[in-house]
């Protein structure tokens, strides 16, 4: 990189060196497009507000399953514990989906609703229980 280009890269505000997402680095290729119709990159907002969605899910999944382990280990009832531990375990597993569909536009917000529904039976199991 000759000193005029280091140059216009430091004073247009980009360190040299810094990579870009979506940019290619300095003397590789550029990045292979996607197929068609398929979305290349993942939108870091979407990515933040699945993890804080995901935070606020596992934050209140635990404390219910403090709770449950009470009930389980406790005098619940005997459909309790499989019922309790199916849910959770299908809540976790929609919320990877949606860190696995992160691409795609409405997907992981579909697979955080259904995994917050579990959520929400969890509860209303503790409350039966």
């Amino acid at each position: 990189m000759s000193s005029v280009e280091q140059t216009r890269t430091v004073g247009s505000g980009n360190a040299a060196g810094i990579p870009r997402q979506g940019v290619p680095p300095l003397g590789g290729a550029a990045p292979a497009a996607a197929p068609e119709g398929e979305p290349h990159e993942v939108r870091l907002r979407r990515l933040a507000g699945v993890a804080a969605w995901a935070l606020t899910l596992v934050l209140a999944g635990s404390a219910s399953a403090i709770v449950g382990l009470f009930h389980i280990f406790g005098d619940g009832p005997a459909w309790f514990a499989p019922a309790f531990i199916t849910t959770g375990v299908v809540g976790m597993l929609l919320t990877m989906m949606a860190f696995a569909t992160l691409r795609f536009k409405g997907v992981p917000w579909m697979f955080m609703a259904a995994a917050s529904v579990t959520l929400l039976a969890a509860f209303a199991m503790l409350s039966m229980a």
